[in-house]
């Protein structure tokens, strides 16, 4: 049984199972990847004769030499792929075998001896006040799109939320307290927002959205009047960190999650509600985002939390000295 073939059966499974676009060009470049090494390194194609020393060597080349060009769902200048990005090709390759397996394609789950290489743990540092005013300086609010850039660097602050998640925002998305996305897994949520932002909503969604067709029902729309994708989101981000000056922080959704990651439990936000509002399925994947969360912000809300708040110590009396000591 040829590896294509297969391929091709568990997308059409995937796409069964309701997954998202992003996920299923994911998948396919990076299993595109693997049917090309199995062959370039192994000469293997059949499903069958795939062995576990095959997608090792798969992985050496992915950290010694690189993917060919291509990595997740853009083409990249070649050469080497950090740990994380293989981790990343292997998540997909085991997920592809177990499925081989439960689906009895294969007598033996070939990935269950395939390690992943060791996570390089990177600390993403928060824009700090500063940034945040720089980046916010750079909108020409008198203009339809300088407002629309306005309201977008706000709404990643305020939220948190994933690019992909803003891209596809609708109008019937925003309400008066809270916008509802779409997140990984089709999971759709709440996400508070401040109403301030949501006035700024409210204002840009009736004088400065301009669609081109009046059917057209995404929130944020380009200076063609269609909706703005993850591309032109970035383009907008990469023209804020420009005009901004900001070099010393990448200036990307990613960081603004960060961001609002951090400064929320510094304004004596709960972990647990955070971790929901971040869609996450975990506190633990929370927690990665807060590690340049240091002990001397953590100590700032001190007197707030400690327990000691609950005693009063201040009617306290000595005890009086027995007399007959």
């Amino acid at each position: 049984m040829f590896l294509d073939d297969t391929i091709k059966h568990f997308m059409m499974d995937l796409r069964a199972r309701n997954r998202s676009d992003l996920t299923i060009v994911g998948y396919t470049q990076r299993l595109g990847v693997l049917v090309r090494l199995l062959w370039e390194l192994c000469q293997v194609r059949d499903l069958e004769k795939v062995k576990v020393l095959h997608l090792r060597m798969c992985v050496q080349h992915l950290l010694d030499v690189g993917s060919g060009g291509f990595h997740g769902r853009a083409a990249v200048a070649t050469g080497p792929l950090s740990a994380n990005s293989v981790r990343a090709y292997v998540r997909v390759w085991k997920a592809f075998f177990n499925w081989c397996y439960q689906e009895e394609l294969i007598e033996v789950d070939v990935v269950t001896r395939l390690r992943s290489p060791e996570p390089v743990k990177k600390i993403i540092p928060a824009f700090t006040v500063e940034h945040i005013q720089k980046m916010l300086d750079t909108c020409d609010t008198s203009t339809d799109l300088g407002f629309r850039n306005y309201v977008i660097l706000l709404l990643f602050l305020d939220t948190g939320m994933r690019l992909s998640e803003l891209a596809g925002l609708n109008v019937g998305d925003v309400h008066e307290q809270f916008v509802k996305v779409l997140g990984k897994g089709r999971k759709e949520r709440e996400i508070g927002i401040r109403p301030e932002v949501g006035k700024l909503l409210w204002k840009y969604i009736h004088k400065y959205r301009k669609p081109t067709n009046s059917s057209e029902v995404a929130l944020f729309v380009s200076d063609r009047g269609c909706r703005m994708n993850i591309g032109t989101v970035k383009e907008v981000l990469r023209s804020v960190k420009k005009k901004s000056g900001i070099d010393d922080v990448r200036v990307s959704a990613h960081t603004f999650r960060h961001t609002f990651a951090k400064w929320y439990l510094k304004r004596g936000g709960e972990l647990f509600k955070l971790s929901r509002e971040l869609g996450h399925s975990s506190i633990k994947i929370t927690e990665v985002y807060l590690k340049d969360f240091g002990s001397t912000e953590a100590r700032e809300d001190h007197n707030a939390f400690s327990p000691i708040g609950l005693l009063d110590l201040g009617k306290r009396r000595r005890k009086k000295k027995d007399v007959s000591e």
